[in-house]
């Protein structure tokens, strides 16, 4: 995706109000200086369409060849039945939790042994959402190519999924939507020096600019 795209993106995704300062509870039950919700741009389609070519152009930028792509409960949903519709290429989805009731499937949809898989989700964390859905596939027969999510909250979350055997990337890295906020003043100074020393209690268990793929683009 061009740069200026991504930025005015990024811009647009902070207007809707999906991303917010303050102290936020996590999934993993960390605290944090920010929050993206990214599963409130379905009530905006034109922005959302958006938000899921910045994911196709990225995909075409990796060139890895796949034959399904699979969204993670549940925010990589939607996401992914969008990608499946412009592409043309088949989706499934994988449950978060084991279904009690019906065939008890946590991989949805029709997914042939040997299917190469790309594992899409909203946000990468701590990389447990992603790493249970690869098992998932996996244990449905399907071989995991890679996986994709929009933003990287730089909280080891890639490095985790890379000693698993999973490489992860990224549309936009955390650090860089931040300094597109703060270069257009959408967020201030205070906000930005505070989130950016949040970051720093990760950066010396994950090296950043290692990965070349994982930067803005």
């Amino acid at each position: 995706m061009e740069e200026s795209l991504l930025r005015e993106l990024v811009k647009d995704i902070y207007r809707a109000g999906a991303f917010k300062t303050g102290d936020f509870r996590l999934t993993s039950g960390g605290l944090s200086p920010y929050y993206v919700d990214l599963r409130t741009l379905v009530s905006r389609p034109r922005l959302f369409e958006r938000l899921v070519d910045s994911y196709i152009g990225r995909m075409r930028m990796i060139g890895e060849g796949f034959d399904v792509v699979a969204g993670v409960e549940t925010a990589g949903i939607p996401i992914a039945t969008l990608i499946s519709f412009k592409t043309g290429l088949p989706m499934v989805y994988v449950r978060s939790g084991e279904r009690m009731h019906g065939t008890g499937r946590l991989v949805e949809g029709e997914l042939e042994a040997g299917s190469r898989v790309v594992v899409v989700d909203d946000v990468l964390t701590t990389g447990g959402s992603i790493m249970g859905a690869v098992k998932s596939v996996s244990a449905s027969g399907g071989r995991v190519v890679y996986a994709l999510v929009f933003l990287d909250r730089l909280q080891n979350g890639a490095k985790r999924l890379s000693e698993a055997g999973v490489t992860a990337y990224s549309v936009v890295r955390i650090d860089c939507f931040l300094k597109i906020l703060r270069e257009d003043k959408l967020i201030s100074e205070l906000e930005y020096e505070r989130i950016m020393k949040y970051l720093e209690g990760f950066r010396n268990v994950e090296e950043q600019g290692s990965d070349r793929l994982n930067r803005v683009h």
